[in-house]
């Protein structure tokens, strides 16, 4: 993900005085007092490193909105991942932040050092990463080349002594207050009351809501794209865990697995995103990635009856690969079946603890139920013994999962929480099928399936069950029954899979203004450029079936949306701006046909347009549209290919790693480095 710590710089404002720390044996200072301008030091130094290092800096002096300056400072302190505190003078300001940020919590506290002043014995142990000061004490008319060098090599240093520590922070205890008080909690501040929080729960509200649109319409490379757009790592954390459900829930596997190990990263003990990872690399067939996971984190979090449930269906998965292979006979499969119900008998062990655990999961009790049953039914069917995972208490836990099931179903539906009901329904339903009535089953599995909302995913998990039982042998003509409801159901939804055998993404510099003084793509190099282009589509066979996604501006972008529309490849033009303005400032030039070439690939029927702020709203203040749309196309190039080895890239660019910033081209080309799969990058300049 492309997410950016937020980090609150705490420090003087405008011209302080140093005290050098230096004194002589006499006991007077070595130097006098030095005037320190440390809007500058922020401005030249602190902002840039924090940039370099992949950071968000902001100082309180930036808020632009009206508010009271002391809550909008306390919420800074309180909320943001990261404060940077510059203690080089005895600023009493500074260190009464930095004491209030010491409350908060073990992470996310950095202290930066000038060289001047010592520093008080309170913190005089705790790690502060130093800066050149001198740098700052020449007078501003004296600032030649050999002083920016120095400059840029500080900073430098700096962004890289900074990114270390950010790569270890969750690891060590930097707080002083947590490290000497083992066991103290962080606070909660999900609940802060503040206009700024408000106004922050409003944003994402808003964001869930896109969430589900994009849900809705199966657009996984949104919700990735949406995922990035959170503004604290609160709201990070609930934003990846929305997106990571959603990914789920159109069974884009491989694109929920990264979102969910981005959210752990930050938030380690996340059970929920532990828990859901493990079902990830189980539904990913990484049954022991999955088990190895799972057993971990039962380890780590015992008494948490989702983690036990899902090691439950790890085991379970575990089962069904000794003896479901393809082709087989039916009396193969229940020899072979019971022959390995040692991994079964973990299986149910493991739900029926969970289910212990927690007497209102009736999701695990099911899964015991019918395990249950499988194994009856194959030891009657083989005459073979199956006393592997025998519950003596069995008629007293079907009716606490029926109870515990019909509450659920009965209060989801008075609530609306449809997906609540969907899964209480199935479950009364299997319930039914594994112990009880067919037909009773089947009326609870249709009326599961007809449930608003219900996604493909679900679908499908209640499928994954009657295959089971099916692939056994166990009640045939009840189990055709409802595989017929649920498979009607899930020929409606349409499945979820890759529409593309392969992903092309394209970028790079436009066509040359006229008044451009160093030549990046002149016009005079259009036709060879669109001569490489051409040639390596056709190297990589590019044709129908193909999908080809690119920004939509004059020169690189349409020249490849021409090439590959002529192929028969489906095209997407995704516009930073509203049209009006994305004519003005990306396709537009004094001579030339460009806008008649954009509107001509408008008319065809394989090429669609998507807008920006029509599809995703606004972006975040702090991130350029033009950096959102890269992300915006590489996110879906990860979602809609079938594999990385599947995804192209086309980059026209002249190779310079530096001068078009964030949303430029040289952005765009470490991005799709990053993303793996194949890349071209064609230098009109060499051509």
């Amino acid at each position: 993900m492309n997410w950016q710590p937020h980090v609150f710089v705490v420090m003087p404002f405008g011209i302080k005085e140093a005290i050098p720390a230096a004194f002589t044996d006499d006991g007077r200072l070595a130097s006098k007092p030095i005037d320190v301008d440390f809007t500058e030091i922020y401005d030249k130094l602190i902002a840039p490193a924090l940039t370099s290092a992949g950071c968000n800096p902001f100082r309180a002096d930036q808020e632009k909105g009206a508010g009271d300056i002391r809550t909008d400072m306390f919420f800074e302190l309180v909320t943001a991942d990261i404060v940077v505190a510059d203690i080089s003078v005895l600023n009493p300001n500074v260190f009464y932040e930095l004491g209030v940020r010491h409350g908060i919590g073990p992470h996310g506290v950095f202290m930066i050092h000038g060289g001047w002043s010592k520093r008080p014995f309170d913190i005089i142990t705790d790690r502060t990463f130093g800066y050149t000061g001198k740098l700052f004490e020449t007078p501003a008319g004296q600032r030649d080349n050999a002083w920016t060098a120095q400059l840029t090599a500080e900073i430098n240093k700096l962004a890289n002594t900074l990114r270390d520590a950010l790569a270890v922070d969750d690891q060590t205890i930097g707080n002083p207050v947590y490290k000497e008080l083992v066991g103290l909690k962080p606070v909660d501040w999900s609940n802060i009351k503040t206009a700024r929080a408000e106004y922050f729960g409003r944003v994402f509200v808003d964001w869930k809501a896109r969430v589900e649109v994009a849900k809705a319409n199966g657009l996984a490379g949104d919700i990735l794209t949406l995922a990035d757009d959170a503004p604290t790592r609160f709201h990070k954390g609930k934003l990846l865990m929305e997106a990571a459900r959603a990914l789920i829930g159109l069974h884009r596997f491989k694109a929920a697995k990264p979102v969910l190990e981005d959210l752990i990263k930050h938030e380690p003990q996340n059970t929920t995103a532990l828990t859901q990872l493990g079902l990830v690399l189980g539904r990913l067939k990484l049954i022991n990635e999955a088990k190895v996971h799972m057993n971990q984190v039962v380890h780590d979090y015992e008494g948490q009856p989702e983690a036990q449930g899902i090691l439950g269906r790890v085991y379970k998965d575990l089962w069904c690969l000794e003896w479901d292979t393809p082709n087989s006979s039916l009396e193969t499969r229940q020899q072979a079946a019971l022959g390995s119900a040692a991994l079964v008998a973990e299986a149910i062990r493991s739900y029926d603890k969970a289910l212990r655990q927690n007497l209102a999961s009736y999701y695990n009790g099911i899964n015991v139920i019918s395990l249950v049953q499988l194994l009856k039914h194959l030891a009657e069917t083989t005459g073979e013994d199956a006393d592997d995972a025998k519950i003596e208490d069995f008629t007293d836990l079907v009716a606490v999962v029926r109870l515990a099931a019909k509450a659920a179903l009965s209060k989801a539906e008075a609530s609306m929480k449809h997906e609540d009901a969907i899964w209480a329904a199935a479950t009364l339903g299997e319930l039914e099928l594994a112990y009880g009535d067919p037909a009773t089953a089947r009326k609870y599995y249709q009326r599961a399936a007809n449930k608003p909302d219900i996604t493909y995913f679900q679908i499908n998990s209640m499928l994954d069950q009657i295959r089971l039982f099916e692939r056994l042998g166990f009640r045939p003509e009840a189990v055709e029954a409802v595989r017929q409801v649920l498979t009607q159901k899930q020929e409606r939804l349409g499945k979820p899979h890759a529409k593309y055998n392969k992903l092309l993404i394209a970028s790079g510099h436009m066509i040359d203004s006229p008044d451009r003084k160093a030549p990046r793509f002149p016009a005079s190099k259009e036709i060879a450029v669109r001569d490489c282009i051409a040639s390596k589509l056709d190297e990589w066979g590019v044709g129908a079936g193909a999908l080809a996604i690119c920004g939509a501006a004059r020169g690189a972008d349409l020249l490849f949306a021409e090439l590959c529309e002529q192929r028969g490849a489906e095209v997407w033009l995704y516009l930073a701006l509203e049209e009006p303005e994305h004519l003005k400032e990306s396709v537009r030039l004094p001579v030339g046909d460009w806008v008649e070439r954009y509107y001509a690939l408008l008319k065809k029927p394989s090429v669609k347009k998507f807008v920006q702020p029509q599809r995703l709203k606004d972006a975040p203040k702090d991130l350029s549209v033009y950096a959102r749309n890269n992300l915006w196309m590489i996110n879906t190039a990860r979602a809609e290919a079938p594999d990385a080895d599947q995804i192209y890239a086309i980059l026209v660019w002249d190779e310079k790693a530096t001068g078009d910033g964030p949303g430029g081209t040289s952005d765009f080309a470490d991005k799709v480095q990053k993303l793996g799969g194949h890349l071209a990058i064609i230098n009109p300049t060499t051509l």
